[in-house]
């Protein structure tokens, strides 16, 4: 009975960490929503700010259109560029309300509420090094951990199948009131013995030791699988920190400089449409890879916390 109740103490543990895996899934989910609303309203505004710069330049180009000074497949172009970011502006508003619909579901909020805009995700740095991620998972992690208790669950399986070896004695007591008769008293003594043992008792307890050994392989593949996932989810956030840093503070004021300059040129005639058209959609690129690869940032963070147990993002 004792063996039976440290079995049924073990699970009990293995379900508790369970639980607290899902917690983590759960905050983690919620996050990675968060981060890519955020991102959808970021990208949105680089998307109307740089339509109003192209409206900009579409009646420039109309006007030297006008006096034989562009083609009209210049003004052609430049309509089809602003279809196509308005189309992305639909696309990136879907993204919002899919978002706020999946926050509102993790938090158990009635459906159709709305959420206050949210906080622009700022640049900064990766805080914590891949040792110290690789120590988090292995004192944290609630997979880790619950692999942990099912192998001593395991431990005890055996030694609880072990026990079948030995005799069972069973001893009873009883006491009758026979009414005016003589008071009857009952002593009994069961021995259950295991003469099958071969058969039966053997046969269980190689099945627990099986049992044991496929506990302890399912906690060395949680293991590896959780230093790949930390591994892989590290140098992401690790690449993405730098192009973050790389596109805010030398590509896309490079390459502002270089739309500004090309269209104060446009407006004199001293270069042509393809070139100011070129350099506004590089800049429209660059602005939208910064803004995505500040989400991959905190995405891969998040996933971070979740392996790890540990708080990484505000």
């Amino acid at each position: 009975r004792k063996l039976a109740g440290d079995m049924a103490v073990k699970e009990s543990e293995a379900e508790w960490q369970q639980y607290q895996q899902v917690q983590l899934s759960v905050v983690a989910r919620l996050k990675q929503a968060y981060y890519r609303r955020s991102y959808a309203f970021s990208a949105v505004d680089v998307l109307e700010r740089n339509l109003e710069l192209l409206r900009k330049f579409l009646r420039i180009t109309e006007a030297r259109y006008s006096v034989g000074k562009a083609a009209q497949q210049d003004v052609y172009k430049a309509q089809t560029q602003i279809s196509i970011l308005e189309t992305k502006k639909v696309q990136l508003q879907r993204e919002k309300r899919a978002r706020e619909a999946e926050i509102n579901s993790l938090v158990n909020r009635p459906p159709g509420s709305s959420l206050n805009r949210p906080a622009a995700l700022t640049p900064m740095p990766l805080p914590v090094q891949l040792e110290e991620l690789y120590a988090a998972a292995r004192e944290n992690s609630p997979m880790l951990r619950r692999d942990e208790k099912m192998i001593q669950r395991a431990e005890v399986a055996v030694n609880m199948a072990r026990k079948e070896y030995y005799p069972d004695v069973t001893l009873n007591g009883g006491y009758y009131n026979m009414g005016r008769m003589p008071d009857m008293f009952m002593f009994r003594a069961d021995f259950k013995i295991p003469l099958y043992y071969f058969r039966k008792q053997r046969a269980a307890v190689a099945e627990q030791a099986q049992t044991l050994v496929q506990s302890r392989k399912t906690y060395e593949a949680t293991n590896q699988g959780i230093h790949f996932r930390i591994q892989d989810d590290y140098l992401m956030s690790q690449t993405s920190e730098q192009l973050v840093r790389l596109y805010g503070q030398t590509v896309i004021p490079q390459a502002s400089l270089a739309l500004e300059s090309s269209l104060s040129s446009y407006e004199t005639g001293a270069v042509d449409f393809l070139t100011v058209f070129m350099n506004y959609i590089t800049v429209v690129e660059y602005e939208m890879n910064y803004y995505e690869e500040l989400q991959n940032f905190y995405l891969a963070l998040a996933r971070l916390e979740e392996m790890t147990a540990r708080r990484l993002t505000p």
